[in-house]
Formats: structure tokens, C-alpha cells, sequence
């Protein structure tokens, strides 16, 4: 059964609302000070806690805020007179979940329980969802490292072959991975790297997305748009990447590429927000190469657009997202495929 702590100093206050919630049906708890709530929550966590905002000491907006930080899970509800509406209601934007103004009713303290308790459910649900992810998370970081242990890489077959052995359940990613190194390579060559940086940047675009290869597939898979929780694992891409390529002599230098592919030009991408010539040209290079190859294929979430269309997003995000010079190479090469 869900508890409901309720927090105030007249004891007959107490008594009444303990009787309408567990008319209810829910468990209820007493304290009457914020001292006291603090050592019923330390015991055992309710679902629901109702603050008095007037407290004797340290008063129900200072409990209210150690509450949700310590007990995120907990609902917090405001309970106040009149006079103190303004502090209850700003207390709404510190995540404060409804407010109680007194005298108040048992169906209007029903209300803000059933939602008091609905936000602690859909909370709970989602500290869980976030730990199987990490969990999963890093099952699959391990099978991937220890897969990539037992391979040695020292030539461009063998890092094809290891391709094809991390992707063969996952064609598509093989394909995209080929695509984007083929594009990549040329537009290096346009931009004038030499040979042995070309090739870097071909073993990077090769192994750019082999991070994702760690993601939880509920995240990498979803037909839909992520929360905030799986965005944060998306977002570890590139240094799981990162992670397993480092130590294999053949790609140290593809691996510090990788890390980099998700920065941005003008400093606002990620993991470390490097800007402009301070992000290795390899992977400026290859966001921009792995971007249009995106946009212009079908993904799990979309449809393809067209090539003029991408072309023409790549040149929106010119200097913000991607580097100048990358991009008016990689018109030009593009230019010039279509021309033969």
C-alpha cells in the first residue's frame, strides 16, 4: 500500500487527515516537524509527503527542498493558509508536484493524492527503466570489449573483416559504415590531407558508429523520440567507441577521431564541446559525410529526404554545426560524382 507522510504541527490536523487518507486507501504516517519527517522518510521512503508549510524551526519549503532532493521519488504537496499561497505556488517550480490552500476537503486532498501518487509510480518506473539500461549497458560494453580482445588488427582487410564480424546481425550499419568512409575519403583527399591522414580518416568513418554497437537496442531501436534518459546514453556513443579502439596500435589514432565526430564546429557539441580546428579534421569530415548518408537513407525513425534537400540542410548548418571548408569540399565532391 502507498504511505502518505503528513507533515504538521497541530496534532488534530494530523489526526483528521490521517483518518481521510486511509479512507482513501492509502497508509498514512505523521511528523510533526521536519525534523521528524526526515527521520520517518529516512526509515522508509513514502510515496506521498503533505508539508505544512508553517512549521515550528526549519519550515515546510526547507523540507519540501531536501525532499526532493533526497528522495526524489517522493511527491511532495504543499499544504498552506491563505496568506502563504505565493510561496506554495512558487514551490511548484521547484518540483513541488500540487498545493493544498486550508481549510481544504477530503475530495480536494483525494485529487492531489491520486496525482501525488501517479507522479511517484511514473518516477519510480523510470529510475528502474534507467538502471536495466545501465545495466544492459554495460553487459554490452564488456561482450564488445572482449570480443574485440581476442582480434588483432593490423592491416585494412583485417579491420573489414572485424567490421563485418561486429555487424552481421546489422547490415544496414555495414553499408552505412562502408558509404560514409567512401564519401569520406574523397572529401579528405579534397581538402589536400595526405595520404596517411586520409587513411585515418577512412578507419575512423569505417568504426564511427561501432560505439552504438553497446547501446541498449530498446534505446537504439526506438520509433520514437527518446527521453532525456536514453538521449544521455546515446550520448556516450562516441566515447564507448573511443574506449575500445584506443588500445589496438593499428587504430589509436581512428579512436581519437571517433571520439570527436560528435563534436560541433561552434563548440555547442559533445563529449568534450571542442570548436572549430580544435576537433581533429577527420572527424570534422566525417559528421558532416555521416549527416548527409543519414538524411539521405531511411532510418528507424524517418524516411529518407532527398539529396538536394540534405545538401541543402548541410549549408544551413555551415560554420554552426559543421566546418566551412568541409562542407564546400564536400559540395564539390558530391558535384562532381553526379557530373560522371
Amino acid at each position: 500500500m502507498d504511505s502518505v507522510l503528513l507533515v504538521d504541527d497541530e496534532s488534530g490536523i494530523r489526526g483528521l487527515m490521517t483518518r481521510w487518507v486511509e479512507s482513501i486507501g492509502y497508509q498514512a504516517r505523521q511528523a510533526g516537524n521536519a525534523e521528524q519527517a526526515l527521520e520517518q522518510m529516512s526509515d522508509a521512503p513514502s510515496a506521498v509527503a503533505v508539508c505544512d508549510i508553517r512549521l515550528p524551526g526549519r519550515d515546510g519549503l526547507w523540507l519540501a527542498d531536501q525532499l526532493r532532493h533526497e528522495y526524489p521519488d517522493t511527491a511532495v504537496i504543499m499544504a498552506t493558509g491563505v496568506h502563504d499561497v505565493d510561496a506554495a505556488v512558487t514551490s511548484l517550480r521547484s518540483g513541488v508536484v500540487d498545493y493544498l490552500v486550508k481549510p481544504f476537503g477530503r475530495d480536494r486532498l483525494r485529487e492531489a493524492l491520486h496525482r501525488g501518487v501517479e507522479f511517484h509510480r511514473t518516477s519510480v518506473d523510470a529510475r528502474q527503466w534507467r538502471q536495466s539500461l545501465e545495466t544492459e549497458l554495460g553487459a554490452r560494453r564488456k561482450q564488445l570489449a572482449d570480443a574485440l580482445s581476442e582480434v588483432e588488427i593490423t592491416s585494412q582487410a583485417a579491420l573489414n573483416g572485424m567490421l563485418a564480424m561486429l555487424t552481421v546481425r546489422d547490415r544496414a550499419a555495414f553499408d552505412h559504415a562502408h558509404r560514409v568512409a567512401a564519401l569520406a575519403t574523397r572529401v579528405a583527399s579534397a581538402l589536400g590531407l595526405e595520404t596517411a591522414a586520409v587513411e585515418e580518416v577512412e578507419r575512423a568513418a569505417l568504426l564511427h558508429d561501432i560505439g552504438k554497437i553497446a547501446i541498449p537496442e530498446a534505446v537504439l531501436w526506438k520509433p520514437a523520440p527518446l527521453t532525456d534518459e536514453e538521449r544521455e546514453i546515446m550520448r556516450r556513443q562516441p566515447q564507448l567507441g573511443h574506449e575500445v579502439l584506443r588500445n589496438m596500435p593499428f587504430l589509436a589514432h581512428a579512436a581519437d577521431i571517433v571520439l570527436a565526430t560528435q563534436e560541433r564546429f561552434d563548440g555547442s557539441g559533445y563529449p568534450r564541446g571542442l570548436r572549430g580546428e580544435h576537433i581533429p579534421v577527420g572527424a570534422r569530415i566525417i559528421a558532416a559525410v555521416d549527416a548527409y548518408d543519414a538524411m539521405t537513407h531511411p532510418r528507424v525513425h524517418r524516411d529518407p529526404i532527398a539529396p538536394s534537400e540534405a545538401i541543402f540542410e548541410l549549408q544551413r548548418c555551415r560554420g554552426s554545426q559543421f566546418d566551412p571548408q568541409v562542407i564546400d569540399a564536400m559540395l564539390r565532391t558530391l558535384t562532381r560524382d553526379r557530373a560522371n
